[in-house]
């Protein structure tokens, strides 16, 4: 099934014969134009992307040719929506979707008062880039290669006294060296106490001996994201230390093993859970256990409590357990994986064994 296809699918289930699409991402993963501040436009007949003069070349140079370009002339900040209701007027569509998770109010005052008597009805695509094909998996594998090696050239950086920011920015500089167009996102350096904030943000405090550092980070290779967490120690680990890494790993391992097709993301995250919880550590596994990954670095499936989502073969999301304990420190172990007939391939290659650099 093409991409398009995909698009299709949906406005048949949901009554639709044509759709306004404002989301980038979507945008890309249907056409391949990577630019911004463009709409796209299809129908049963046609499927258009609306552009400003900056684009138009770019869109004609990634674009497959069964996709039109349509240049709007912005002379007021409505001229892009009133072209897409035009070329729905002209379609004679009876009702309009849109992809009304990415439409601010303004957005959708502008859409509704342009369409007039058009009913408008919001479609959820956020299902469509689950699966992930050949082409897709080559990136996603080539993102997560270059964040593998330039976390490995990192390691030699790692010494008393160096901030978690100058870390951070050494880490960064590696994998954009390694061909990272940018980072997934802002690169978490949590060393000390701090590694009990899941979301430490690297900041100017030094890394010192005796510490876990937890590094969650990840390049992206032709809009696809990579993430990964290790947490390495500074030092010789002491006797806690080594027993939350331990948990850590064995339960990020139950999870590499447990993950299958036909189960859903819930599933899957009560039982690495449980690994922790008969430890008595759950409440110190403070998120759940992964998310989908691809050209956001936050998307479906879910892999949490809530996650209801059946996985299928060629899903692509993380497995991260981890243990924060305030005032002390934590851990979190992460590999982004693909899913297989035999299981989840993990993405990442660095070892999960403890690294202590002394």
């Amino acid at each position: 099934m093409t991409r398009l296809n995909k698009v299709l699918n949906v406005m048949t289930k949901e009554l639709v014969d044509g759709v306004v699409l404002k989301d980038e991402n979507t945008i890309r993963y249907v056409t391949g134009f990577s630019g911004d501040s463009s709409l796209l436009y299809i129908d049963r007949n046609q499927a258009v992307l609306i552009t400003d003069g900056r684009y138009t070349e770019q869109a004609r140079l990634e674009m497959p040719k069964m996709f039109k370009v349509l240049e709007y002339k912005p002379v007021d900040s409505k001229s892009i929506w009133r072209t897409a209701v035009e070329l729905a007027t002209a379609g004679q569509v009876n009702v309009l979707g849109f992809d009304g998770g990415w439409f601010s109010f303004n957005d959708y005052s502008v859409l509704k008062e342009l369409a007039g008597d058009l009913p408008l009805q919001s479609l959820d695509l956020s299902d469509i880039r689950m699966v992930k094909d050949a082409q897709e998996l080559e990136l996603l594998q080539i993102a997560a290669k270059i964040s593998d090696e330039a976390f490995m050239k990192l390691l030699g950086d790692i010494q008393p006294g160096v901030t978690e920011m100058e870390l951070a920015a050494r880490l960064e500089y590696y994998m954009r060296q390694l061909g990272s167009e940018k980072v997934s996102f802002d690169t978490i350096v949590a060393s000390g106490v701090r590694g009990a904030l899941p979301h430490g943000m690297a900041s100017m405090k030094k890394v010192e001996m005796g510490e876990l550092i937890t590094f969650d980070f990840g390049a992206v290779y032709k809009g696809y994201h990579a993430d990964i967490t290790r947490t390495v120690m500074l030092g010789m680990a002491n006797s806690w230390q080594r027993e939350i890494y331990s948990l850590v790993e064995s339960a990020q391992l139950r999870g590499l093993k447990a993950a299958k097709v036909g189960m859903t993301g819930k599933e899957l995250d009560e039982i690495v859970r449980q690994v922790i919880v008969d430890c008595g550590y759950g409440d110190n596994f403070i998120h759940g256990l992964g998310h989908g990954v691809g050209l956001e670095i936050h998307e479906m499936p879910n892999i949490n409590k809530r996650g209801a989502t059946v996985l299928e073969k060629g899903m692509v999301f993380s497995i991260e357990p981890g243990i924060y304990i305030p005032g002390k420190g934590g851990v979190r172990i992460e590999d982004s994986v693909v899913l297989t007939d035999e299981g989840a391939k993990p993405l990442n290659t660095v070892k999960k064994q403890l690294i202590e650099i002394v």
